[in-house]
């Protein structure tokens, strides 16, 4: 990794947008969709910027992009769901990462029932979470949302990952 150290007596560079993507490319990542409905609007994206908030309340954390069409869905309704693919289901990922395709086309795969929240809910997440925003706080091009779990499910199945823009399997141990 080059040096970013500025040289004596000048201010440091400031990471662009382009070597920040590049970085966390390299981060393996679990994936996951986020999923809303309102009325009969149901909406959903595929997200890796996904992570536990606190145990004590069980809190979620997302984010997701404001221009985005779930961002307005998932404020309007109070509630999301957080779905972390199975190895399996890397064909649910590209629903929900495809552009211009409507809310209704993406749930087009796999099992989706209402959670306790109203938000849609995979069937075979690995892990799914049914969340009661608590917050949404604006940060950059992103909407950081905070959701309360007010429900959990969970398989014994082996993660899809996230990394330098390919879904990848967890090797075998």
């Amino acid at each position: 990794m080059p040096s970013r150290q500025p040289a004596a007596g000048r201010a440091p560079q400031p990471v662009t947008a382009a070597e920040f993507k590049s970085a966390m490319r390299q981060v393996a990542s679990p994936v996951a969709v986020i999923a809303a409905q309102k009325g009969n609007t149901r909406c959903g994206l595929t997200a890796t910027a996904v992570c536990s908030a606190t145990a004590d309340p069980p809190t979620i954390l997302v984010c997701v992009n404001r221009n985005s069409s779930a961002e307005p869905i998932i404020a309007g309704s109070g509630a999301f769901s957080v779905n972390f693919l199975d190895e399996d289901q890397s064909g649910i990922a590209r629903l929900f990462s495809t552009p211009k395709l409507d809310g209704d086309a993406r749930f087009a795969e796999g099992v989706w029932k209402r959670g306790v929240t109203g938000a849609p809910v995979l069937q075979g997440a690995i892990s799914a979470f049914d969340c009661q925003v608590v917050e949404i706080m604006p940060c950059g091009t992103h909407s950081i949302v905070l959701g309360r779990v007010l429900a959990v499910g969970s398989t014994e199945s082996r993660p899809l990952l996230y990394r330098d823009g390919f879904f990848q399997r967890l090797a075998a141990s």
